[in-house]
C-alpha cells in the first residue's frame, strides 16, 4: 500500500476543499428544498457527491492503477447525466438508458469473458445496485456511513488476501466517504445528490465484480457487507409492486425512513450503525472461516 499514500492524501484534501466551496455562497445552487416526503426541514445543498468525485478522481490520476477507456467512460457517462440531474430533472427514459450503457461498458471492461447468461443477470443487476443506492439516499448520514462501512470490508478482505489494487480503491473511497459524513452528519449541511448516490452504486457493483473474478472473495462477501441497503431497497419495492403501488415514485416506505419518522434521525441512525456493523463482521467472519 506504500504507492497510495499520496492518492490517499490527494483524496481527503480534494474533497474536502470542493466541499469548502459547493458550501460558500458563491456555489449556493442544486437546493435540495424539502417536500412531504423529506426527511429535512430546510433547503439543502445535493453537491457532496461532486466533491467525493472530485476527490477520487485526483487520487486515481495520482494512483499506480492503469487507465482502462471502456471503465471511465461507464463512470463519465453515468456521473454526467446524474449531476445534470442533480441540478435540473432528468427524464427517468434517460436516465435509464444511460445506467444500462454505464454497466454494459463496465461489463465490456470485466478483466475475463464470462458464459454468456451471465450477462444479462448482471446487466440487470448493476442497474439495481445504481438505484438502489439512489432510493437508500433519503437520510442524513445513512449513505455516508454504508460507503464506509462497505467498502472497509471490502478493502480489509483484498489487503488480507494480497490485492493491493482494489484494496488501495477501496480505501480511497472510505477517505471520501469520510470527509463527506463531516458535513453529511445530522444535521446534514451538504446531501451526496444523485451524482454521488449512482457512482458509489456502480463502485460498489464494479468493486464486487472485480474482486470475485480475480478471486479475491465471492461474491458472499459484498452481498453481506452491503445487505442493510440492498434487503432494504428490495424488500421495499417488492411490497410497493405486490400491493399494486405505483412503484417508480419517491415515497417514504424504506425501513429506514419509518425508523426516522418514528424515532428521529440521529436515533435510526443509530440503529443502522449497528446493523452495517454486525454485516462488516458477518462478511470478515464468513471469509475467516472458508465461507467466502
Amino acid at each position: 500500500m506504500a504507492d497510495w499514500g499520496l492518492p490517499m492524501v490527494l483524496a481527503a484534501a480534494v474533497s474536502l476543499g470542493t466541499i469548502g466551496l459547493l458550501l460558500s455562497k458563491l456555489f449556493e445552487f442544486a437546493l435540495d428544498v424539502p417536500n412531504h416526503r423529506s426527511l429535512h426541514s430546510a433547503p439543502v445543498p445535493r453537491t457532496g457527491g461532486w466533491a467525493m468525485i472530485a476527490g477520487m478522481a485526483a487520487a486515481l490520476a495520482a494512483s499506480p492503477l492503469a487507465f482502462v477507456p471502456a471503465l471511465a467512460a461507464a463512470f463519465f457517462l453515468l456521473i454526467a447525466v446524474s449531476a445534470v440531474d442533480d441540478l435540473r430533472s432528468v427524464s427517468a427514459r434517460v436516465r435509464f438508458a444511460v445506467h444500462l450503457l454505464s454497466v454494459s461498458l463496465l461489463l465490456l471492461a470485466l478483466p475475463e469473458t464470462l458464459s454468456w447468461w451471465w450477462y444479462p443477470f448482471l446487466l440487470i443487476g448493476g442497474v439495481w445496485v445504481i438505484n438502489l443506492y439512489n432510493f437508500m439516499d433519503g437520510m442524513d448520514g445513512f449513505a455516508g456511513s454504508m460507503t464506509v462501512f462497505g467498502f472497509a470490508t471490502l478493502g480489509l478482505v483484498s489487503a488480507w488476501r494480497g490485492h493491493g489494487e482494489l484494496a488501495g480503491i477501496c480505501a480511497l473511497l472510505v477517505v471520501c466517504a469520510l470527509v463527506f459524513l463531516r458535513y453529511n452528519w445530522p444535521p446534514a449541511r451538504i446531501f451526496l445528490g444523485d451524482a454521488g448516490s449512482t457512482t458509489l452504486g456502480l463502485a460498489a457493483f464494479a468493486i464486487s465484480l472485480y474482486g470475485w473474478l480475480e478471486g479475491v472473495f465471492g461474491l458472499l462477501v459484498p452481498l453481506i457487507a452491503f445487505s442493510p441497503f440492498w434487503l432494504d431497497a428490495t424488500v421495499t419495492l417488492a411490497r410497493r409492486v405486490l400491493s399494486g403501488q405505483r412503484w417508480w415514485e419517491a415515497h417514504r416506505e424504506h425501513w429506514y425512513q419509518r425508523a426516522a419518522l418514528r424515532f428521529g434521525v440521529r436515533r435510526a441512525l443509530l440503529v443502522e450503525f449497528t446493523v452495517m456493523g454486525l454485516a462488516s463482521v458477518m462478511a470478515l467472519s464468513a471469509v475467516a472461516v472458508g465461507l467466502a
